[in-house]
């Protein structure tokens, strides 16, 4: 029994070193909650994609993508008990798989999508275990994914929130200040005509007065 879990370990560490990925352990029946960190200014406006690598020649088949819209990148979008959600600012992807099942197992990336083609940001490799405690695994230097119950997952994540409301604030604060302008040239245009009569009567006053004191 040791042995083959000796050989397991050895099969999984060869196959993440010949892959360059990052390791993902989950228990069957709950939920893994997998990042994809990224420089977020050089893929800025780009959707993101989470698809499964069906070969050895690079095939991913696309499982969810982020919303077609990028500044609704942060809502999470569905494809069954996959989800997916992008902090475009904070430059992290995150992939949830619910009820993982053994058939769930295998290798994955986080992609950004530009016109035609795809870069990958991360290259995952997805474990099912049946028992989290099996000491085939405790020496395996992988990256663990906390459980939880998805009622407690943050639906917006905290960078996108404050940067749609700076876009908000910002397109009220230009509107203010183009009806504040107008009214401001409205005013402006009623008072001065009015000014120019006041002027005109008082002249006319004065001439009336000096030819006055010249009959006198």
């Amino acid at each position: 029994m040791e042995t083959l879990g000796l050989l397991l370990l050895l099969s999984v560490a060869e196959l993440s070193q010949a892959h360059n990925t990052t390791v993902f352990q989950g228990t069957a029946g709950q939920s893994l909650r997998v990042s994809c960190p990224y420089n977020s200014l050089k893929h800025w406006g780009r959707r993101k994609a989470w698809c499964r690598q069906l070969d050895e020649g690079g095939l991913c088949q696309q499982v969810v993508s982020t919303h077609p819209a990028w500044l609704l990148s942060f809502l999470k979008r569905r494809n069954g008990s996959t989800a997916i959600t992008d902090d475009a600012l904070g430059g992290t992807l995150t992939i949830t798989l619910r009820d993982l099942q053994a058939h769930d197992a295998g290798l994955y990336q986080c992609q950004s999508l530009h016109g035609g083609e795809a870069d990958t940001l991360r290259k995952v490799l997805v474990e099912v275990l049946a028992d989290p405690f099996s000491k085939s695994f405790q020496d395996v230097q992988v990256e663990h994914s906390v459980s939880r119950n998805l009622s407690e997952e943050t639906v917006f994540p905290p960078t996108s929130i404050l940067f749609l409301l700076a876009c908000v604030f910002l397109s009220k604060l230009l509107v203010a200040s183009a009806l504040w302008a107008a009214a401001w040239h409205g005013h402006k245009r009623r008072t001065s005509p009015a000014t120019g009569l006041d002027c005109g009567r008082d002249r006319g006053n004065q001439d009336e007065t000096l030819a006055k004191l010249r009959d006198t």
